[in-house]
């Protein structure tokens, strides 16, 4: 992630873009280039929890290099991606989400470079997409760009994917001034690793699909290496709290099917996960009915059911362990891609219930309109150890909030208590802090259960430019 200041930088772009031809003329003769820009207002209906603003500016700017030769069996495609956000420097990040060199075989494709791969089935969530690292300042479900080579064997059996993933990229966060940011933030700078990861490691993984008849779908996929999703531990400095990010080797074998007859489609998901800190397992199924040509026209309405479950209960690092999703999609088929979506997330431990929408359509052929609006309807009770939570509670409201309403032997007695729970081995094992972190999460504000992000309600729009 880089951090530039956003007029210098604006500058600098358009000096560059007025000598581009003649620096690049060389490599560009018999490829086409393609770009888009992009920019996102967000409103949001509360000043922000930690004094950031209710409106948020950013600039998206992305291109498309793309060439082939040797009669169109060896492809190039480059695509390069910049976000500058006024508020949040931290959001302010540049990436290659594609420099991708392909080679066409008989039966098989190699692929080497880095780009995005996506696995899936599912609307709300996809729990066998693991091979990209989320890129979460930027949302909208965005991934940063992988490192890999890539075999891909195409038979009468299926389709074979073998992924030598070279290198770890770590998840990017909204820094302290950003909104939907941690309560605590996140320190980016000093991840930790545990002994069996690092950020150098090769991992790898394989991937094999193919239809089981005329109406299944099946994929079988195992993954070994960093898990992208990080766990956190808490610095333990009251003038500067802190998360760290803690990442840790995980080996993941996935399972996807979809059954499609006429306008039913029925999707499921499923994960097991051993990792060094614990082992699980976590399914969503979905049930989808769409109705073609409503009241006599080109309309199509999709109608989205899925039921999500994560056997670590709320230990689970996101907020979709044990959640209902609801939607439907209007698809207009007309000239201008005009789609409208909405979705409604309720937890029925918690009573947590989210609401979303989404709206898409070109305004012209290279102008696009996107509005996107979530709001938390019921913030939902938290589910906090009677035992800890008071403690911490008052720990927090002590430290972190000014009040001294904690004594010493408060907290002498807390940490007693602990060892007497746990065992001598929580003062030596680093990785408590997940546990203590998981109360802070929770505490951090007890009205909602989404504690690991702030719980705004927001509107955005986003105009984007295509060349």
């Amino acid at each position: 992630m880089c951090k530039l200041p956003l007029g210098g930088l604006l500058v600098w772009l358009l000096m560059a873009s007025t000598n581009a031809n003649a620096v690049f003329e060389p490599f560009l003769e018999g490829g086409e280039w393609t770009a888009e820009t992009g920019v996102e207002y967000r409103y949001f209906r509360d000043p922000g929890e930690f004094g950031q603003t209710q409106n948020a500016l950013a600039l998206r700017l992305s291109a498309e290099y793309y060439t082939s030769w040797n009669d169109n069996l060896d492809l190039f495609t480059f695509r390069p991606y910049l976000l500058l956000d006024h508020q949040d420097p931290d959001r302010t990040h540049f990436d290659i989400r594609e420099a991708l060199w392909i080679h066409v075989g008989d039966d098989w494709e190699l692929r080497s470079g880095i780009t995005r791969v996506f696995w899936g089935k599912t609307e709300f969530i996809n729990l066998v997409d693991v091979i990209n690292q989320e890129d979460l300042v930027d949302g909208d479900d965005e991934k940063l760009g992988q490192p890999m080579i890539n075999l891909s064997l195409v038979h009468d059996w299926g389709i074979f994917d073998f992924y030598l993933l070279l290198g770890f990229r770590e998840r990017t966060f909204p820094g302290p001034d950003g909104r939907l940011r941690t309560p605590i933030p996140v320190d980016t700078d000093n991840p930790e690793y545990s002994r069996d990861a690092s950020q150098s490691d090769v991992d790898w993984a394989v991937r094999w699909q193919r239809p089981l008849n005329d109406y299944v779908e099946m994929g079988l996929s195992l993954f070994s290496g960093v898990d992208r999703e990080p766990w956190y531990s808490f610095n333990f400095d009251l003038d500067d709290p802190m998360l760290i990010p803690n990442y840790h080797h995980k080996d993941q074998l996935g399972i996807e099917l979809e059954y499609l007859y006429e306008g039913w489609a029925v999707k499921f998901e499923s994960i097991g996960v051993r990792s060094e800190r614990e082992h699980y397992w976590a399914a969503v199924v979905g049930v989808e009915y769409s109705f073609y040509g409503l009241f006599d026209s080109d309309l199509d309405f999709t109608l989205i059911s899925e039921f999500m479950k994560d056997s670590r209960d709320d230990l689970a690092p996101g907020y979709l362990e044990h959640d209902i999703g609801l939607g439907g999609r209007f698809t207009f088929n007309d000239e201008f891609d005009t789609t409208m979506q909405g979705g409604f997330l309720w937890d029925p431990d918690t009573e947590e219930k989210i609401l979303s929408f989404e709206f898409e359509r070109r305004l012209y052929s290279d102008l696009k309109l996107e509005v996107q609006a979530v709001t938390v309807l019921e913030r939902g009770t938290p589910q906090v150890d009677d035992t800890n939570a008071e403690i911490i509670s008052s720990l927090l409201q002590s430290q972190l909030f000014g009040n001294d309403s904690v004594s010493y032997n408060e907290v002498v007695d807390f940490i007693l208590g602990l060892i007497e729970e746990d065992g001598l081995e929580v003062l030596f094992d680093p990785n408590y802090g997940l546990d203590v972190l998981q109360q802070f999460q929770r505490l951090a504000d007890t009205s909602r259960k989404i504690n690991v992000i702030e719980s705004d309600d927001y509107v955005q729009v986003k105009l984007t430019y295509y060349y």
